[in-house]
């Protein structure tokens, strides 16, 4: 265990530019170890962030289920965001799951924090905190088939909860079962292709399956404020110069806000 609470996230070659970003809105707004999981920086890139308090670079956990994962989506078609890779979408709760903290904040590498983010590690007191999708909730929900190829024994909608697992908060020891949960159709896509295509926007379907099985509907945050897509805001019309000005020129135009987060959309780092 590196620290009782950090950020962890993921991280290639192309998301290097975001995660330095990530990085230093973190230490600005609630200082903490950010462990990223290294899925192909290059030698130049591991010295930049091995200079970096609280920037740990990890590799990825030694679990076979990220092989099987890579094979089976080897054939999928690519993402239209650029330099996106689909197998690694799949692997966030395996990630959480051997984090080196007790208290975990998930963040994708394409979000910086604004403010607050003690609030957040502070959330998880009561329990795993998820996040609302902002950008587009009408397309998360899971194809009804999947409910008969992974049934749910208890009632619940199928079309909630709208969550986004960009961020997500959790305590390793207490939410294991809720991990786990969320695991599980993971491990199932991995083996059966029916699963696979049933499950939307790969682990954020199984996430959705995973608060639906265990009733923690009641956990997903009434509001956006901790995961809010860039295209709610005036940033996507006028985008920012991804400078030394950038937080600050962001803090100052997105003033409703905690986390910004540029999902389903170019980084902002792409063209600046």
């Amino acid at each position: 265990m590196i620290a009782d609470a950090g950020i962890i996230t993921l991280c290639d070659e192309n998301y290097f530019p975001g995660l330095l970003m990530l990085h230093q809105s973190v230490q600005e707004s609630h200082p903490c170890v950010v462990a990223c999981y290294d899925l192909g920086l290059t030698g130049v890139q591991r010295a930049a962030a091995a200079r970096l308090d609280n920037l740990k670079l990890l590799p990825l956990p030694d679990d076979p289920l990220i092989e099987q994962i890579r094979v089976v989506t080897g054939r999928t078609p690519r993402l239209s965001k650029l330099n996106k890779r689909v197998w690694p979408l799949w692997i966030c709760p395996l990630l959480i799951k051997h984090a080196p903290f007790r208290d975990v904040v998930w963040m994708d590498c394409d979000l910086v924090v604004l403010r607050n983010l003690g609030d957040l590690f502070a959330a998880i007191g009561e329990g795993p905190v998820f996040t609302p999708e902002n950008k587009a909730p009408q397309c998360t929900a899971n194809k009804p088939r999947l409910y008969d190829l992974l049934p749910i024994g208890r009632r619940f909608d199928p079309s909630v909860p709208t969550v986004n697992a960009g961020v997500s908060a959790w305590r390793l020891d207490r939410d294991s079962a809720a991990i786990d949960a969320y695991l599980f159709p993971v491990q199932r896509a991995a083996v059966d292709e029916n699963v696979r295509e049933a499950i939307s926007w790969h682990d954020q379907g199984a996430l959705i399956w995973a608060i639906q099985y265990l009733g923690l509907e009641h956990r997903v945050a009434s509001n956006s404020t901790w995961n809010l897509c860039v295209d709610n805001t005036a940033i996507a019309h006028r985008p920012l110069p991804w400078d030394d000005d950038f937080l600050r020129a962001a803090r100052e135009a997105v003033g409703d806000a905690n986390i910004l987060h540029w999902n389903g959309r170019a980084p902002a780092w792409v063209g600046a």
